[in-house]
């Protein structure tokens, strides 16, 4: 059956009315919500448990200008990128030959198909801005990443329609020969394909994390990526919820992806990089804090809040009439129903970190408490309905009002994502990884040529394989 566009609060606003319902035609049921007073307030539910909102119905970026923000030297401003919670738990690149710039390129391609909409055959992407993103210093470079990009397999376990079980699958398609195309006068573009499978997973995804680019593009170890975008997860979750494991130096290994085989040196050098480069993590870069420790042989690392204090934020000005409205809309609620509500001023400051006016926040934020309890199973901003409003219970709406802003994507309102430039929150120093005992000596080749060694392969990578690398390319 078809279903309808999805519809924005401000046309449900402005809906005519006439003999039918001013709610008909719009996707899902209408849910209509009488007050003690007897007016009424109406809100479009879904039809089904399955029609909840989705990643095509999400923007999938948080920044103002990609081209001009996703930039090495950027200092000022935080992109960030949605990416779905089932392709960070899952994702494994299969290929050996990639470095750690490649998979933040990676990424900034992702970033920019979002952009351009993600369920585009094909996207485009300017030369320049690979080389900016990464603080390169050559053209050619960029076309380099991007080739190696080519010829990299990644897999990923899906469960949904047009994409179940493990899927193998190129991780990008360039669509020309980028080094005859960009030798023509002034032509700096790229044509690509993102695998079909990641595009299904981002379409249709319920959950997911908000993933700084240009962390990302400062990370000196590939191995480091996996690992941050899984810190990401967590920490877009309420403490209560948000875990990551204690490991071993072993399960470190399987947790990003190292081959079984890896040579203790090299392990050891790894997971010291890996730490080092989550813990230079700074400025605006640095939206929640990493505490790394490593004790009795195993990494340890805690991870807080990546949701912006919003009672650290000052209030926007609300029209008084609009502050009325508001306030009466909440008191003429049942009492037990009014805890669920934080105070105007909470609101006034969401306005201010979000952009959008205070009472439509309170009207989306009315419309999630409702499908809440309504369907307690499906997933709101990283977590069911019924965690949902048990954490409310247990620690508070106006906390749980962090969350959810920091989570929620705003496109209904007519917001692409703004928010406040991430406070500086402080991280633990550096932590020194204890070495192995007996540790064979570590080849300089092997480290210079980015690959990983294992203890039955002595010989070193061809050389085609690797041309033009310098040392600025070291990869673990």
């Amino acid at each position: 059956m078809h279903q309808p566009a999805h519809t924005t609060l401000e046309e449900m606003e402005t809906a005519p009315k006439g003999r039918r319902h001013k709610m008909h035609g719009k996707r899902g049921s209408v849910f209509v919500h009488q007050r003690q007073d007897g007016s009424e307030e109406d809100y479009v539910w879904r039809a089904s448990g399955d029609d909840i909102i989705r990643g095509h119905q999400r923007s999938g970026l948080k920044c103002r200008d990609l081209s001009a923000e996703a930039v090495f030297t950027n200092d000022r401003t935080s992109p960030r990128v949605e990416i779905p919670r089932i392709v960070i738990e899952t994702m494994h690149v299969e290929s050996n030959h990639l470095r750690a710039g490649d998979i933040a390129a990676f990424w900034r391609l992702f970033a920019e198909a979002r952009k351009q909409g993600i369920a585009n055959d094909v996207h485009s992407i300017k030369l320049g801005d690979v080389v900016k993103y990464l603080g390169l210093n050559a053209l050619h470079r960029a076309k380099q990443a991007l080739a190696r990009l080519s010829t990299a397999t990644m897999t990923l376990r899906l469960n949904q329609d047009g994409a179940r079980g493990t899927i193998r699958m190129q991780m990008i398609d360039v669509l020309h020969d980028t080094d005859d195309l960009a030798a023509l006068r002034g032509y700096d573009e790229t044509f690509f394909r993102l695998p079909e499978a990641l595009k299904l997973a981002a379409l249709e995804s319920r959950d997911y994390a908000w993933v700084d680019l240009n962390a990302m593009a400062r990370f000196k170890s590939k191995f480091a990526l996996p690992l941050y975008l899984k810190l990401c997860l967590a920490a877009g979750k309420h403490r209560l919820y948000r875990s990551v494991p204690e490991m071993t130096k072993a399960e470190f290994r399987s947790y990003v992806g190292m081959p079984g085989k890896t040579q203790a040196s090299v392990l050891d050098a790894t997971l010291q990089l890996v730490c080092g480069d989550l813990s230079a993590i700074s400025g605006v870069r640095r939206r929640f804090p990493i505490a790394i420790s490593f004790e009795e042989g195993k990494l340890q690392i805690v991870v807080g809040s990546a949701a912006k204090k919003l009672r650290e934020v000052k209030p926007a000005w609300v029209a008084p009439e609009m502050a009325t409205k508001q306030t009466e809309e909440v008191y003429a609620m049942p009492a037990e129903k009014r805890k669920f509500y934080p105070s105007l001023t909470m609101f006034r400051q969401a306005e201010t970190a979000i952009g959008a006016p205070a009472y439509r926040i309170f009207g989306l934020w009315s419309a999630d408490l409702h499908s809440a309890t309504s369907y307690p199973n499906d997933y709101i901003v990283g977590m069911t309905g019924r965690e949902f409003m048990d954490l409310i219970a247990k620690v508070g709406v106006d906390e749980v009002l962090e969350v959810w802003a920091d989570k929620r994507d705003f496109e209904v309102l007519g917001i692409s994502g703004k928010w406040l430039d991430a406070e500086v929150v402080e991280h633990t120093e550096t932590v020194r990884i204890p070495i192995s005992v007996e540790v064979p000596k570590m080849d300089m080749h092997d480290l210079i040529y980015g690959r990983t060694v294992l203890a039955d392969d002595p010989l070193p990578p061809k050389k085609s394989s690797f041309a033009e690398v310098d040392d600025d390319e070291i990869d673990f």
